[in-house]
Protein backbone atom coordinates (compact mmCIF):
# COMPACT_ATOMS: atom_id res chain seq x y z
CA UNK A 1 0.00 0.00 0.00
CA UNK A 2 2.80 2.41 0.64
CA UNK A 3 4.56 1.75 -2.43
CA UNK A 4 1.57 2.06 -4.45
CA UNK A 5 1.26 5.56 -2.34
CA UNK A 6 4.17 6.49 -3.14
CA UNK A 7 4.61 6.29 -6.82
CA UNK A 8 1.00 8.11 -7.16
CA UNK A 9 2.56 11.13 -4.80
CA UNK A 10 5.63 10.67 -7.34
CA UNK A 11 3.82 11.06 -10.15
CA UNK A 12 1.80 13.72 -9.19
CA UNK A 13 4.87 15.77 -7.74
CA UNK A 14 7.28 15.80 -10.64
CA UNK A 15 4.14 17.05 -12.59
CA UNK A 16 3.60 14.16 -15.20
CA UNK A 17 -0.13 14.65 -15.32
CA UNK A 18 0.02 13.21 -18.70
CA UNK A 19 0.01 9.86 -17.13
CA UNK A 20 -3.44 10.57 -15.38
CA UNK A 21 -5.25 12.24 -18.62
CA UNK A 22 -5.37 15.40 -16.41
CA UNK A 23 -5.07 18.80 -18.95
CA UNK A 24 -4.06 21.85 -17.88
CA UNK A 25 -5.69 25.22 -19.85
CA UNK A 26 -3.92 28.66 -19.01
CA UNK A 27 -4.90 31.35 -21.17
CA UNK A 28 -3.20 34.62 -20.65
CA UNK A 29 -5.35 37.92 -21.81
CA UNK A 30 -3.49 40.68 -22.47
CA UNK A 31 -5.51 43.76 -22.99
CA UNK A 32 -3.07 46.33 -24.58
CA UNK A 33 -2.84 47.10 -27.85
CA UNK A 34 -0.89 50.51 -29.24
CA UNK A 35 -4.21 53.28 -28.68
CA UNK A 36 -4.10 52.31 -24.81
CA UNK A 37 -0.71 53.15 -24.86
CA UNK A 38 -0.46 55.94 -26.81
CA UNK A 39 -3.65 57.26 -24.25
CA UNK A 40 -1.90 56.65 -21.42
CA UNK A 41 1.76 58.31 -22.44
CA UNK A 42 0.36 61.30 -25.15
CA UNK A 43 1.09 64.08 -22.40
CA UNK A 44 5.17 63.32 -23.16
CA UNK A 45 5.11 62.86 -27.02
CA UNK A 46 6.79 66.40 -27.33
CA UNK A 47 9.10 65.62 -24.50
CA UNK A 48 9.49 62.06 -26.36
CA UNK A 49 10.07 63.28 -29.56
CA UNK A 50 12.53 66.28 -28.62
CA UNK A 51 14.58 63.59 -26.42
CA UNK A 52 14.37 61.14 -29.23
CA UNK A 53 15.86 63.61 -31.94
CA UNK A 54 18.82 64.54 -29.30
CA UNK A 55 19.71 61.36 -28.66
CA UNK A 56 19.26 59.61 -32.19
CA UNK A 57 16.86 57.01 -30.18
CA UNK A 58 13.40 55.46 -31.94
CA UNK A 59 10.84 57.56 -30.27
CA UNK A 60 9.02 53.87 -29.86
CA UNK A 61 11.79 52.50 -27.91
CA UNK A 62 11.34 55.52 -25.62
CA UNK A 63 7.25 55.08 -25.19
CA UNK A 64 8.16 51.47 -24.33
CA UNK A 65 10.47 51.72 -21.96
CA UNK A 66 8.08 54.77 -20.22
CA UNK A 67 5.13 52.57 -20.39
CA UNK A 68 6.44 49.34 -19.16
CA UNK A 69 8.59 50.75 -16.47
CA UNK A 70 5.69 53.41 -15.37
CA UNK A 71 2.20 52.87 -17.26
CA UNK A 72 3.09 57.01 -17.89
CA UNK A 73 2.82 57.99 -14.23
CA UNK A 74 5.48 60.43 -13.54
CA UNK A 75 5.29 60.22 -9.72
CA UNK A 76 6.16 56.14 -10.09
CA UNK A 77 8.56 55.67 -7.03
CA UNK A 78 9.63 51.55 -7.25
CA UNK A 79 11.11 49.58 -4.60
CA UNK A 80 14.62 49.84 -5.31
CA UNK A 81 14.00 53.99 -5.31
CA UNK A 82 14.07 53.81 -9.17
CA UNK A 83 12.18 57.00 -9.74
CA UNK A 84 9.64 58.81 -12.35
CA UNK A 85 8.41 58.14 -16.26
CA UNK A 86 11.58 55.80 -17.31
CA UNK A 87 12.54 54.69 -13.43
CA UNK A 88 15.74 56.38 -13.44
CA UNK A 89 17.79 55.83 -10.41
CA UNK A 90 19.61 58.76 -9.29
CA UNK A 91 22.73 56.73 -8.26
CA UNK A 92 23.41 54.40 -11.05
CA UNK A 93 22.02 56.20 -14.62
CA UNK A 94 21.45 59.46 -12.80
CA UNK A 95 24.76 59.52 -11.75
CA UNK A 96 26.36 58.41 -15.34
CA UNK A 97 24.84 60.93 -17.17
CA UNK A 98 25.73 63.47 -15.02
CA UNK A 99 29.59 62.19 -15.12
CA UNK A 100 29.40 62.22 -18.87
CA UNK A 101 27.62 65.89 -19.20
CA UNK A 102 30.80 67.22 -16.79
CA UNK A 103 28.14 67.52 -13.77
CA UNK A 104 29.21 66.82 -10.37
CA UNK A 105 26.92 64.38 -8.07
CA UNK A 106 23.66 62.95 -9.06
CA UNK A 107 20.19 64.32 -10.00
CA UNK A 108 18.11 64.63 -7.16
CA UNK A 109 14.98 62.51 -6.37
CA UNK A 110 12.74 65.68 -6.95
CA UNK A 111 14.42 66.92 -10.17
CA UNK A 112 13.70 62.91 -11.64
CA UNK A 113 9.79 63.52 -10.82
CA UNK A 114 9.48 65.98 -13.27
CA UNK A 115 9.04 64.49 -16.67
CA UNK A 116 11.55 66.29 -18.59
CA UNK A 117 14.37 65.83 -16.72
CA UNK A 118 13.75 62.34 -16.33
CA UNK A 119 12.90 61.71 -20.04
CA UNK A 120 15.83 63.32 -21.06
CA UNK A 121 18.33 61.35 -18.42
CA UNK A 122 16.82 57.97 -19.44
CA UNK A 123 17.21 58.37 -23.40
CA UNK A 124 20.64 59.76 -22.97
CA UNK A 125 21.38 56.74 -20.67
CA UNK A 126 20.09 54.73 -23.64
CA UNK A 127 21.95 56.25 -25.79
CA UNK A 128 25.08 55.13 -23.41
CA UNK A 129 24.22 51.97 -23.37
CA UNK A 130 23.74 51.79 -27.51
CA UNK A 131 27.05 53.35 -28.11
CA UNK A 132 28.56 50.96 -25.41
CA UNK A 133 26.77 47.88 -27.26
CA UNK A 134 25.21 46.80 -24.23
CA UNK A 135 22.27 46.90 -26.79
CA UNK A 136 22.32 45.63 -30.56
Amino acid sequence: MTLVTLIISLVLLTGCNKFLNIKTYTQNNYFLNKYIIQNKIYHWNNLIKAAAHQYNIDEKLIKAIIYAESSGNPYAKSHSNAIGLMQIKPSSAGAEIYRINGKKGQPSVQSLYNPKININIGTAYISLLQKKNYWV
